[in-house]
This record gives C-alpha cells, structure tokens and sequence, in this order.
C-alpha cells in the first residue's frame, strides 16, 4: 500500500481522441450514396494533454464543463480506456494492461451507471463482490454490518435495486465499492438527482472513510456543495487541458480577489468618513444604506484585517461581517467563456 504523501494514482502528457462520423446534408441520390460510401470522420481530443498526479490520502475534485474530459480522464485512470498517447499510472502500473490487479484495489462509482444486478436483491450483488474480490466472509460481514448502519440501508438489503429509490440505490452502490477496501475510490457524479438528505449521507460517509481509512479520492461532480465539503484540492479542466491544479484558497484567490464587507454601525467618527473609505487604495465600491454599508475591496491591493482596522477608526461598529466567495459562481464564470466558444479547436476533420 502506498504510503501516505506516495503518489498513488498519476498522469503524464495524456491524450485521448475518439472518432465520430461528419454528418453533412447532401442534397441528391448520388451525393447521398458518395457521402454514405466515403463518410468523412472528425476526431476528437476528449483528453489533450493533462498531467497531474494525486497522493495518498488526498480527496480531490475534477471539475469542468460538460464534454471537457472529466469522465475519460477517470476512465483512462481506471484503466476502462487506454490512453491515445501518454502515460497513465495506478499503484505504479498501467491501468489498462494490468486492470484486473488495479481494480482489486480501486472502486468506482458512478451516478448513472449501476454496479448491481438490477432484479436480484442487493445482498446477493454484495456477496458477487465479495466471490469477486476475494473478502474473508468475517471481514465483509463486519465491513457490511458497519457499512449498513452507518448509511441505514439494512432494510434495503433484500430488496431488488429496481424497487429502490435513486437515493437508496447509491448508498447501496457506495458500499459495494468500498467492501474490498479499495485504496482509491473514483466518484463520477456519486449524488447526482439525490435529495438533501441522501447527499448529506453520502458526504459524510466519504469523509469519513477518507479520514479513518485513509481511501484516496477523486471527485468528479457538478455539486459544489460536495466540492466544498469533500475536497482541499480542485483541478480545473477545460476542453481536454488542465486549466488549474491548487487548493480551494488557491482557486479563490486567483480568480475571485475581491470581498464583500458589509458594516451595520452607529455613528461615524468622522463627518467625511464616506469620502476617506471611498479614497481608500484596494476600495472598489461603496453602499451605504439605513444605518449600514457594504464596502467591496480587491485584496490584491489591500488586505481584509487592514481594511476593517480602517473601519473601525472611522465608524462606531455593531457588526461586522465579510462575505466569502461563492465557489460555484466562481466556476461558473470561470468557465463561461469556454462553454460559448467553438469546440472546433478540439477537432480536426480527417477522411
């Protein structure tokens, strides 16, 4: 088992392209039967170029846009799909060539595909995996036991998957990858259509296997609010390349530097107090309100503690409060460009 701070799971210089066909209208039999005899493909660069690799005992999310190479690159990892060109590497092996020893110590997840057999009870899928993967029976009732209790799906065990609830059936699924004691858990969408109370569920229990068995994840969601709770660490990927890897402070303060403050005070220190905040360096904007203001201030040019040592010997302060940045407005408009541009960038028509 790798140790922790170990890279365990790595990608160096990947490419993957898929080929489609180019459907064009073609007015005419004759053209029509040219167009069907000699059919013109593109190729796509699902994956181009990305590079990272992720240590032991990390939790970390990849995120992007629809089509931008989030699933492939779990794929490629997984060892479900080999890489075009460049190098993939799971426990220091090629995923794909050596994905039976891999997937004896991974799992995998994902939303909207199902790792049970669908009319059978779920106890007996569980006890396919633990034929599958070798499990002591005392460990996988134990693992099973806790598992049970801890996402509450025991009375769900003799059940059929199709009679379940989306939510029901993904606690299930969770538990199903993790009866072996992967060391890495790949997530694709794990809460996706879940209620709030399922995804509370299943956040807690990822952080906690996370925390007390040191399982690596790999994240892959449209959730924020799993993101935020789940991962220390985000890699941005857009159109195939790798767009940012660094902490979620990293993330903030790179494309999100200005804050919010928002002052409820009693009286002013000072007759020209709105003219000096105002004249501040670092001070981007000024309302002022029945007794309040929200000041707006970049923290490239002036930090949060020296701005509020400013208030506070301007105005007689009540309350205070300073607004954090909205991690999903933030990815939102980091990739609002990206998602109206041409994709025409990524392809090439080849026949």
């Amino acid at each position: 088992m790798p140790l922790q701070n170990e890279p365990i799971a790595e990608v160096d210089n990947i490419v993957r392209t898929f080929t489609k066909p180019l459907v064009k209208p073609r007015k005419g039999r004759a053209r029509r039967l040219y167009g069907f005899l000699k059919r013109e493909k593109r190729t796509i660069r699902a994956v181009d170029g990305v590079s990272f690799s992720i240590r032991s005992g990390e939790c970390v999310a990849l995120l992007g846009p629809n089509g931008a190479g989030k699933s492939t690159t779990v794929k490629l990892l997984s060892g479900i799909l080999c890489p075009t060109s460049g190098e993939a590497r799971l426990f220091g092996m090629d995923p794909y060539r050596n994905r039976t020893e891999c997937a004896m110590r991974y799992g995998v997840v994902f939303g909207q595909r199902t790792l049970l057999w669908r009319h059978v009870p779920v106890i007996e899928s569980l006890k396919l995996y633990q034929k599958m993967y070798n499990v002591p029976k005392s460990d996988f009732e134990s693992r099973l036991e806790e598992f049970s209790e801890i996402l509450e799906i025991r009375n769900y065990l003799a059940t059929a998957p199709r009679r379940l609830s989306l939510g029901e059936r993904m606690r299930c699924e969770i538990i199903a990858a993790l009866l072996h004691k992967p060391e890495i858990i790949f997530l694709d969408e794990p809460t996706v259509g879940l209620d709030v109370v399922a995804k509370k569920r299943i956040r807690d229990f990822v952080r906690r296997i996370n925390r007390d068995e040191n399982v690596t994840v790999l994240l892959c969601s449209h959730s924020m609010r799993d993101v935020e709770e789940l991962t220390d660490r985000i890699i941005l990927i857009s159109k195939g390349h790798i767009k940012f890897d660094g902490s979620k402070h990293q993330l903030k303060r790179r494309w999100h530097n200005e804050r919010q403050i928002r002052v409820i005070y009693r009286k002013p220190k000072t007759r020209a107090w709105r003219r000096q905040l105002r004249g501040i360096s670092g001070v981007t904007g000024l309302v002022v309100s029945n007794g309040q203001f929200e000041l707006t201030i970049n923290q490239d040019q002036i930090a949060v503690p020296t701005i509020l040592k400013l208030i506070l010997d301007l105005v007689t302060v009540e309350d205070i409060e300073v607004k954090e940045p909205n991690l999903e407005d933030i990815i939102r408009g980091i990739f609002g460009e990206d998602e109206f541009q041409s994709s025409s960038q990524s392809e090439e028509v080849s026949t």
